[in-house]
């Protein structure tokens, strides 16, 4: 642990009753915050990418 990553560090703001929420599920899985938050943010981007995307076409008259 502490060796050097790739990634990026995103800082965000919760409020109180959400990180310990979030300190509590991860401790259960015996993962970190930060690591159930990457899951977590995966799962949406990949849900996210699932839904068809509107179109940005602008109606010419």
């Amino acid at each position: 642990m502490g060796g050097k990553t790739e990634l990026d560090r995103v800082v965000a703001y919760v409020p109180p009753e959400w990180k310990r929420e979030l300190e509590e599920w991860a401790e259960a899985e015996e993962r970190s915050v930060s690591w159930l938050i990457a899951k977590l943010v995966d799962k949406a981007l990949q849900e996210r990418r699932n839904q068809p995307q509107p179109s940005n076409v602008v109606n010419m008259r």
